[in-house]
């Protein structure tokens, strides 16, 4: 028998993954999330690729997406985080709290969509 081995991603998706595959191992999101089925696009819209987050049943995966008008157009998510790639990562560093969010999207810095869903 050969053993699975574990996913590789590169490039952004690579990044959203090392932050948030940590999630599966977790108990408490398991059950918080066990009947949640979400896409959520993490989209830095200066850059050639965007990570779409599935989340399913307590389960968290990554999907590397072409950031392209006509990829996006025809990609189904519940909810999208838009930003410079630069000020996604200063919030992804400084954590997703309610209050870095919502000054970024008061100011236009960042495009929500689809949170009151999530």
């Amino acid at each position: 028998m050969s053993e699975e081995k574990p996913k590789r991603m590169k490039g952004f998706a690579g990044i959203v993954w090392k932050l948030v595959e940590p999630l599966n191992s977790m108990e408490k999101f398991k059950e918080e999330f066990a009947d949640v089925k979400v896409k959520i696009l993490v989209n830095p819209k200066d850059q050639k690729r965007a990570a779409l987050i599935k989340i399913d049943k307590g389960t968290i995966d990554i999907e590397d997406v072409k950031n392209d008008k006509e990829t996006l157009k025809n990609l189904k998510y519940d909810g999208l985080f838009e930003a410079p790639f630069n000020l996604l990562a200063k919030v992804f560093e400084e954590g997703l709290s309610t209050g870095t969010l919502l000054k970024k999207w008061i100011t236009r810095k960042i495009k929500l969509r689809g949170i009151r869903k999530l």
